[in-house]
């Protein structure tokens, strides 16, 4: 398998730009646009080799935008209090880009668009004045990963899973939901990394609700968490589950059966293939395995990358799975859930999250053996 190393150096990172700028100069040719502007802080990210223009964690738009023409140009709107940032911590101008900038106060971005653009058309991810909807373009740039993203990714899911699972193994019966999840963010931010969702359910709840948004609910028996987690715009998901005590072995086979579906799924998605076949797989293994009904109580999952996920797979919804695309399937039978991220490629799978302090469960995949979670039990 391929050893995959993030070359941070700014040439690494202008190499990756340039390929990426490529991808959005044939779109743009096959959409007849002459330029598009790129908001969203995941899409900053994406463009810019892990560059952040957060500030604001929790909402889609960044405070600085690239602009991205036809013939390649790259340009970057900024204002007065972003500015030093950008060029200091971001290397922004190293990388390329040309920044144009405006006191906050002032409103200058359409004319700079326009004295980029001139009379040409224009799209951008997020509302602008005279845009054309750019986000279907930008995400089908976005799915077949680099060598750096992919490096990006393996860090991402090798730190993620270690500590998550280094919270989750310190959980004791009486721990407060919310607790557990201040204990994981605290946890994963020394990484860099922040979780964009977090799930965590005790006991019945687990049963009752395929979303649990944590409460001031106490674990007793047993305990769930589904984890998103962020690093450099990339986003990887993950569910654990911890049993105290004996979890039974109706439940144990139950969590094997899904852990299965989530394997077989993981087999049928292949470079090339409509991602609607592992799709309508799974509805086949529900029933093979009992669970007729269970794929209707909630989604399958899809591909992911610079997104929680750029589409849920569905009969209406599918595309075709290409090499070094991120997939994340989440199968679940009431009571339990397995989740993780993985990357297509020609070798086979590569697994972002996987098991590091949890217990192991191998399972071949396409000529690949891969690691896969059990059921933590703590006596």
């Amino acid at each position: 398998m391929k050893t995959y190393v993030e070359d941070k150096t700014v040439a690494g990172r202008k190499q990756e730009i340039a390929i990426k700028v490529e991808r959005l100069k044939k779109a743009m040719a096959e959409e007849g646009l002459d330029a598009v502007i790129i908001n969203k802080s995941n899409n900053f990210s994406w463009i810019t080799a892990g560059a952040s223009n957060i500030i604001t964690r929790y909402c889609e738009e960044g405070v600085t935008s690239i602009v991205i023409t036809k013939e390649g140009g790259q340009y970057i709107l900024a204002n007065n209090i972003e500015y030093p940032r950008i060029v200091m911590e971001e290397d922004i101008e190293a990388l390329g880009f040309e920044i144009k900038s405006q006191y906050w106060f002032e409103d200058k971005w359409l004319d700079y668009v326009k004295e980029i653009v001139g009379s040409g058309k224009y799209g951008c991810d997020v509302k602008f004045p005279g845009a054309v909807d750019a986000n279907a373009l930008i995400n089908r740039c976005q799915y077949s990963l680099t060598d750096n993203d992919i490096a990006r990714y393996l860090y991402l899911g090798e730190t993620f899973s270690r500590g998550l699972e280094e919270v989750i193994a310190q959980v004791r019966p009486g721990d407060m939901e919310r607790d557990i999840v201040g204990r994981i963010n605290e946890n994963l931010w020394k990484y860099d990394i922040d979780t964009v969702l977090y799930l965590v359910a005790g006991d019945e709840r687990i049963k009752n609700f395929r979303h649990c948004i944590p409460t001031d609910n106490k674990i007793d028996k047993m305990m769930m968490v589904s984890c998103n987690g962020r690093y450099k715009g990339l986003v990887t998901k993950t569910t654990r589950f911890v049993c105290f005590g004996d979890p039974g072995e109706a439940f144990l086979k139950q969590y094997d059966d899904t852990l299965d579906i989530e394997n077989r799924m993981m087999a049928a998605t292949t470079i090339g293939t409509d991602d609607i076949v592992p799709h309508r797989l799974a509805k086949e293994l529900y029933a093979q395995k009992g669970y007729p009904e269970m794929w209707k109580v909630h989604h399958q999952g899809g591909p992911q990358g610079y997104t929680n996920g750029y589409y849920l797979v569905t009969e209406q919804n599918h595309g075709i799975i290409q090499e070094n695309q991120c997939y994340c399937y989440n199968p679940s039978i009431t009571g339990t859930k397995t989740e993780d991220g993985f990357i297509v490629t020609k070798e086979g799978p590569i697994m972002i999250t996987r098991p590091v302090l949890f217990p192991c469960k191998e399972a071949v995949v396409n000529g690949v053996t891969v690691k896969r979670p059990g059921v933590l039990v703590i006596d």
